[in-house]
């Protein structure tokens, strides 16, 4: 079976830091009944390499499902994304609207 992914990618103001895209992504998190929980090298400092932050967002009642977000502060690449085995009963609506809440709250430069 192949994975499937939705995504969309937005532009955003470039070198954002850690704490300037979480605290966008709790607030979101907060209105819509979900966690965020850091991932990748934001946890794991000395275990991956790279640049780009890495960002699960997670329905807090089971069978929810996960959004992702990833940013890449060198080019102001915020992606935003569900995986079908992981697109539960609200996540594949979710991603869609945290995307565009994103370019409302006026840090997309598109």
């Amino acid at each position: 079976m192949i994975e499937s992914v939705q995504k969309l990618e937005i532009l955003v103001r470039l070198r954002m830091n850690q704490f300037e895209v979480q605290k966008m992504l709790k607030a979101w998190a907060r209105r819509h009944d979900a966690d965020v929980k850091p991932m990748g090298r934001l946890v794991r400092p000395f275990k991956t390499e790279g640049e780009n932050m890495h960002w699960h967002i997670v329905g807090l009642r089971k069978g929810m499902g996960t959004v992702e977000v990833t940013y890449l502060p060198s080019s102001g690449r915020l992606t935003v994304l569900v995986h079908d085995n992981r697109r539960g009963v609200w996540a594949g609506r979710a991603f869609e609207n945290l995307a565009h809440e994103i370019k409302e709250l006026g840090i997309s430069t598109k």
